[in-house]
């Protein structure tokens, strides 16, 4: 669907809700609209919270551990947010696809990095956690709730619990009002860190495929996944080498019983040649194959990293490569770098004008299956929170494609799912502990301000920083694309 379709389809949608505003229709039917907006209200659902709302004391120490969460999260998006304003004024990056306005927005199908069922999915699951928690939480603290519902613009973008607002902020106690604005904060964290590990688990169900990632063959496409070369079945780049061994040609099956014959030679191709090392001098040549080292035929990247293994400074190899034309053969004095000898040269694999995808495939999963490492520093919350957009967004085709599951097909739906509501909720959480009213964040920096410095205090303290914070994000969005 194109942007014109969509604003179209939207604008329809908007008319219809102000003639039925008009005509008093939503009203009797109990819901309010804010523009395109619509608060549909029910209270069908709160005796099954009130239930829930009986374990008190759960609720209660759930609740005092979010205010430090909150904090925390308040900390550590508020620098962010100091840092991209920083940013913005001192380097301004220009208009693209992650400072498209759309992608401001966390609805699925609208913002291009978050996939429409998946994101759909874990968005629900996130409203769903974020509203009931604090719904149970105000019940379990003798507070009325007084509806609950869902935010309609089109399609469902959003949840909301209505406590009796009234009694929450002018007849309970402070203690009472922090563990409930925090509540929604810490079940999102909490939901979060039960779905990354279920799909932190589950990672271990899949391996790196010998698929198709480019090829220069027209018979090729890629996701085609190869299941035997040469007649020798093929699961890893070192199966490949022994395939293909010292014969002149290459026969490729694949899954879907097609065969293709591949002409050209294989080992890997040089992408960068790097100044002051051994390969600019001796003029070796960005786009030339490297086909042998010290005599061992190279077919895979793997076989290349393997023959320069325990090289070190001083070291002579001899290589062979293919300039386009002529194979020509050079011997290397390798310069050492941090203890190890290098040619001086990038490369990328090379099999007869096919890159397959198990290296790709491979860094993947061991970048996915490392984040919980990661996090023992800020640099590795921050790629969490970016992940989407810089590395990983689904496994969908032709991704799945590079994968073998021992499980079934099944896995990548699964995958999907919790990857998805790890991510939005973990994001939701972290943006609903920004200082700024109404976020969570902001309700209990409020509170706590009026405690330390009275309610004049807190009252313009509170102003600040939420017009700061939502300043930043409408500059984020507005200088990237303003005109230069």
């Amino acid at each position: 669907m194109d942007a014109l379709t969509a604003l179209t389809i939207f604008l329809a949608y908007w008319a219809i809700v102000e003639f039925l505003k008009r005509r008093g229709v939503l009203e009797r039917r109990g819901i309010t609209a804010y523009g395109p907006v619509l608060m549909i209200r029910t209270e069908r659902g709160i005796e099954l919270l009130k239930r829930l709302a009986r374990r008190r004391r759960f609720w209660i120490v759930l609740g005092n551990a979010g205010i430090p969460a909150v904090f925390a999260g308040m900390v550590f998006m508020f620098v962010l947010i100091l840092f991209m304003d920083y940013t913005l004024f001192t380097s301004p990056p220009p208009p693209s696809d992650l400072t498209s306005p759309r992608n401001a927005l966390l609805i699925p199908g609208v913002n291009q990095y978050i996939p429409l069922v998946w994101g759909l999915i874990g968005l629900i699951v996130t409203l769903i956690v974020h509203e009931f928690s604090h719904a149970i939480s105000a019940l379990s603290e003798n507070i009325r709730v007084k509806s609950l519902g869902v935010l309609v613009a089109l399609v469902p973008i959003g949840g909301f619990a209505e406590p009796d607002e009234e009694q929450l902020l002018h007849h309970s106690e402070r203690g009472t009002r922090l563990r409930v604005f925090s509540s929604g904060v810490i079940s999102n964290f909490i939901t979060a860190a039960i779905a990354f590990s279920i799909f932190f688990y589950l990672l271990g169900f899949i391996t790196p495929s010998i698929a198709v990632l480019s090829s220069d063959n027209p018979d090729l496409k890629v996701g085609d996944v190869v299941v035997e070369i040469n007649g020798v079945k093929v699961t890893s780049p070192d199966d490949i080498s022994k395939a293909v061994g010292e014969q002149g040609k290459i026969v490729l099956k694949l899954a879907d019983g097609r065969e293709v014959q591949l002409s050209g030679v294989t080992g890997v191709k040089i992408v960068q040649v790097v100044d002051g090392y051994p390969a600019k001098e001796a003029g070796i040549q960005e786009g030339w194959i490297i086909t042998a080292v010290d005599g061992k035929k190279i077919h895979t990247l793997r076989d290349f990293l393997k023959a320069m293994e325990g090289k070190k400074g001083g070291d002579r190899v001899e290589i062979q490569v293919f300039d386009g034309s002529e194979y020509r053969n050079y011997t290397l004095t390798l310069k050492d770098a941090n203890g190890r000898g290098l040619m001086g040269v990038q490369v990328t694999e090379y099999f007869a004008g096919v890159t397959f995808s198990y290296f790709y495939a491979e860094n993947i999963l061991n970048t996915l299956r490392g984040i919980p490492s990661m996090l023992t520093n800020p640099a590795g919350w921050l790629f969490l929170i970016s992940m989407p957009i810089i590395f990983f967004n689904s496994f969908s085709f032709p991704i799945t494609a590079f994968f073998h599951s021992s499980v079934g097909g099944w896995i990548f739906y699964a995958l999907n799912t919790f990857y998805w509501i790890g991510w939005i909720n973990f994001y939701v959480g972290l943006f609903n502990c920004l200082p700024a009213v109404p976020l969570d964040g902001g309700r209990v920096f409020y509170d706590v301000a009026e405690k330390l410095g009275g309610k004049r205090s807190a009252e313009i303290a509170s102003k600040f920083l939420s017009s700061l914070i939502f300043g930043s994000i409408i500059l984020s969005i507005v200088i990237p694309n303003m005109p230069r």
